[in-house]
């Protein structure tokens, strides 16, 4: 893929993921009109939580493309984001868990929201879960199996 592509997409994943923590934000307590109960909130900000490391990484990612780079600048804090980012979910499993007594409009969106967490977390630091153009797609195709995340193979190759 040209370089001016690749600087476009990665320029725009991050754009996405911080776009995507108003949306949901909206959608969740807006649109659906959740309660701000300690659940849906934990579950919303473990979502946030997330996406911000999400997009953080792909402007590094970018930072890397524009100075030509072997290796994302910065990319040893993302080994303490990942720390961070593993105990915040299991903090959070423990506060979501405290409230399945309540109503489940007090609960479930939170649960959901926790979930997309959960697969945030592992599309970033560990396999990769999108696959929303034509080369990704037809990788999954050919060899059967997820890919490995770029976060994961750059922290990696960082010893």
């Amino acid at each position: 893929m040209p370089r001016a592509k690749v600087t476009a997409r990665v320029r725009n994943l991050a754009a996405l993921e911080l776009v995507n923590i108003g949306l949901i934000g909206w959608l969740v307590f807006g649109a659906f009109d959740a309660p701000l109960s300690p659940t849906n909130l934990v579950g919303f900000g473990a979502t946030t939580l997330l996406l911000a490391v999400g997009a953080a990484y792909w402007l590094v990612k970018l930072n890397q493309l524009h100075a030509g780079l072997g290796r994302p600048p910065l990319i040893g804090v993302f080994r303490a984001l990942q720390l961070v980012c593993t105990l915040g979910l299991a903090a959070g499993l423990v506060m979501i868990a405290a409230g399945f007594g309540s109503s489940p409009g007090r609960f479930v969106p939170g649960l959901v929201l926790y979930l997309l967490a959960v697969a945030e977390y592992v599309n970033y630091f560990h396999w990769q879960l999108m696959y929303d153009n034509r080369a990704d797609i037809a990788r999954l195709l050919r060899t059967g199996r997820l890919s490995r995340a770029h976060l994961h193979t750059d922290l990696r190759k960082t010893g």
